[in-house]
This record gives C-alpha cells, sequence and structure tokens, in this order.
C-alpha cells in the first residue's frame, strides 16, 4: 500500500516563524537600566538564557509551565525576572520591572516574520495543504499571530497557555490533529526545538522536521532545513 500524501503541516512560532527584534536580552537590558545600574545585552544574555534553563528545569516535561504557578503566566514570568535579577546582581525592583517587560513584549512592535515566512505560507497554503500552529507560548501568542497577519493562513492555531500542556506532550499535538481531523502520518511539524519539535512530534506520530537557522545541529541525524523556504520541496 502506497504512503498516503502529506495533508497539513503544523508549525512552531518563536524561531520559526517570527523573532523578537531587538532581542529579548537588549530589551531587559534597555528596561533594567532604568532602575539604576546601566547594563548591556551582552551582559544581560547569559544571565536571560541561565535563567531561563533554570525555570525550565522547575517543571517536568509536558507540563504547561504557566499553568504550574497558582497565579498563571504573570507569576511565571514575576519568577522568571527574579532570577535574571539575581544572577545579574541588579537592585531593580522586581515587581516595575515586570510591569514594564510584560508590556514591552505585549507591544507587536518587536515581533517580526522572518523573510521566508510570508512567501512560504504562501506556497503552501495555495497547494491546498493546510497548516497550524502548536508553540510553547503564553495567551499573547494569538494576538502576536493576528497583528503580523498570520492568522488567516491557519486552520489551527495551539497554544500551550490556553491548553494547559505543552511540547513535547503528544497531548498538544493530538489536539491540532483533531482540530485538523487528520491522522499523525499525513502531517509534517516544523519547529526549532530538538526535545519539544522534534522528538515530541515523533512520539505523536507526525513527521517531525527540524529548522536550523543557524547550522546548530549539522552533526546530527535531524531530518533539517535551514529556512522555510525549503517547506514547498519537502512537501513535494
Amino acid at each position: 500500500m502506497s504512503e498516503r500524501p502529506i495533508a497539513a503541516l503544523t508549525l512552531d512560532a518563536g524561531n520559526t516563524l517570527l523573532h523578537c527584534d531587538p532581542s529579548p536580552a537588549a530589551i531587559y537590558a534597555e528596561h533594567l537600566s532604568r532602575y539604576g545600574r546601566v547594563v548591556t545585552p551582552t551582559e544581560v544574555g547569559p544571565a536571560f538564557r541561565d535563567a531561563w534553563a533554570e525555570k525550565q528545569s522547575e517543571i517536568s516535561s509536558g507540563t504547561d509551565r504557566y499553568g504550574s504557578m497558582e497565579d498563571g503566566e504573570k507569576a511565571w514570568w514575576g519568577g522568571f525576572v527574579r532570577h535574571v535579577l539575581a544572577k545579574l546582581g541588579h537592585p531593580a525592583p522586581w515587581q516595575p520591572l515586570l510591569d514594564d517587560l510584560y508590556g514591552a513584549f505585549s507591544d507587536p512592535a518587536i515581533w517580526k516574520t522572518y523573510p521566508d515566512t510570508l512567501p512560504a505560507l504562501r506556497e503552501i497554503s495555495g497547494r491546498g495543504l493546510r497548516l497550524a500552529v502548536i508553540s510553547n507560548w503564553d495567551r499573547r501568542l494569538p494576538k502576536i499571530l493576528d497583528d503580523l497577519g498570520l492568522t488567516p493562513f491557519f486552520d489551527a492555531i495551539t497554544v500551550s497557555s490556553l491548553e494547559g500542556v505543552e511540547k513535547p506532550a503528544p497531548e498538544i499535538f493530538d489536539r491540532t490533529l483533531d482540530r485538523l481531523d487528520l491522522s499523525p502520518e499525513r502531517v509534517i511539524h516544523v519547529g526549532d526545538s530538538p526535545r519539544d519539535d522534534y522528538e515530541g512530534a515523533a512520539l505523536a506520530g507526525l513527521k517531525p522536521v527540524l529548522i536550523d537557522r543557524h547550522g546548530l545541529f549539522s552533526g546530527n541525524t535531524y531530518r533539517r532545513i535551514a529556512s522555510l523556504a525549503e517547506l514547498p520541496a519537502l512537501v513535494g
């Protein structure tokens, strides 16, 4: 029996369809510098990455990080901000800083699509394939996608904070497949995280593809693309 053709693509959001510009480290540095000691993005970057890794390690794989906090996503971000401050030894008051940063990252002006995003989405949707987003993000993502003009391309937008489950748990992929009314072998999932996107999609039965824009995984056996411009050839 021949393999059934690909009918849909699901895509991660951050670092796949869109990115933050200025960088998160630059935004944090700008706002931190308003509260006493001036810091640079170069100084903030390592503290940001280390704090992110530590916060991630506090929850089990697939658990919704925002739902893990009694007061929800802003409480989670408050804990993250306090981690960053501690690592930098910075005197900024965490609550006003959190409010500033939460507002900054809610500003649609800082979110940009990659040059290959819109052409690839137009090409794929023009071929009659269905598209969906599966993202570990807080509840602000649907508005960001809408502000960027991406919403009309997607038949489903599955956001972890609204679902109560995160990649790599199969459940978040399964819910998206239910919304598309498709079996997993007919769907390709594309994302930038080896664990959350590649391994998670494979575990759920989808065909995983890693987008590796900076060649970080060239020595691995992942099925990789360097740009969304490669998607049309990928689906055949």
